[in-house]
């Protein structure tokens, strides 16, 4: 009887061995192996996204340039930024067809009646600008202004406060273009800079003279060397505050009034405009490309044709 107990008992023993063992082998036929390693969960790629660039606006205003003496004197730093830009050499200043009243509506976005500088000359016993111009808007965002000028006249423009840095250099473009190289590496959003020697040399020589024409070569290497010096992502305007005949100007005659009108950056589509450009729309397209806008007397306004629609 105990015998037969105990052949029962490891009968048992074995029906319970090959149970398990069978057990044991299918669950390692099924991948279910606590041994095997938990494969690694894909992690996708990150992308980094460079910050946006801030907006920074230069314009060039050539003194006394005319738009036809500007293609007849074979200047290449600015046809190539008509070349990659907008532009329009029909473009009108206002009357008094004169360097300050002409500049003072460039910055500010007001005709002369508005603004009320129609002297040509600096007195400074007038005070500077009454208006606001494109600079104090700027500054009252926060930005950083600059003023590179080749005459004294120019002060009329500087409201204090409103030019964190205001350069005025004795007549010569390229030391204006000098500065404004320094200027461009300190750093800016908005900037400025008049170059005189085609005006001087137009009331010196005369207006489309051989020597005029040699100027703008010159006002257009200058505006070369400040182009090279800018960040990347600068919108850059070229224009003019007249034009001029013989040697003077200040009349209506279309060569006194008609200024070049250049725009290259950012978003500026290739394209010849056909919208009327006149001077004070300069304050007010540089104020738009900085994201802000003139006051609501102001008659400047952004030249939209210029850039391609945002997405």
């Amino acid at each position: 009887m105990g015998s037969r107990r105990h052949f029962e008992s490891r009968g048992l023993r074995r029906g319970r061995l090959s149970s398990l063992a069978a057990l044991v082998a299918m669950l390692s036929g099924c991948g279910h192996s606590a041994a095997q390693p938990t494969p690694p969960v894909p992690v996708a790629p990150v992308t980094l996204v460079a910050a946006p660039t801030p907006p920074r606006v230069v314009i060039f205003s050539i003194d006394g340039l005319r738009p036809d003496a500007l293609l007849q004197a074979g200047a290449p730093a600015i046809a190539g930024l008509a070349a990659r830009g907008a532009s329009t050499w029909r473009a009108q200043t206002v009357m008094p067809s004169t360097t300050l009243p002409s500049h003072a509506s460039m910055l500010s976005g007001y005709v002369p009646s508005a603004h009320g500088i129609t002297w040509d000359d600096y007195r400074p016993e007038n005070g500077p600008i009454a208006v606001p111009t494109v600079f104090s808007i700027a500054r009252a965002a926060g930005l950083r202004t600059v003023l590179v000028a080749g005459k004294e006249k120019f002060r009329q423009l500087d409201v204090p406060g409103m030019v964190q840095r205001f350069d005025l250099c004795a007549g010569d473009d390229q030391e204006v273009a000098t500065r404004a190289v320094g200027e461009a590496m300190a750093g800016f959003d908005l900037m400025f800079v008049h170059l005189p020697q085609t005006d001087l040399t137009g009331h010196a020589q005369g207006w489309m003279s051989a020597a005029y024409l040699d100027a703008i070569a010159g006002a257009d290497r200058a505006v070369g060397r400040v182009l090279a010096a800018l960040p990347a992502g600068t919108t850059v305007i070229v224009t003019a505050d007249h034009g001029g005949h013989d040697w003077s100007h200040g009349t209506t005659q279309a060569a006194d009034m008609l200024i070049p009108w250049v725009v290259a950056g950012p978003r500026v589509a290739a394209r010849t405009l056909t919208t009327r450009v006149v001077t004070t729309d300069t304050a007010a397209t540089a104020a738009w490309v900085l994201g802000l806008s003139l006051p609501g007397g102001a008659t400047g306004r952004p030249v939209l044709e210029a850039f391609e629609p945002s997405r």
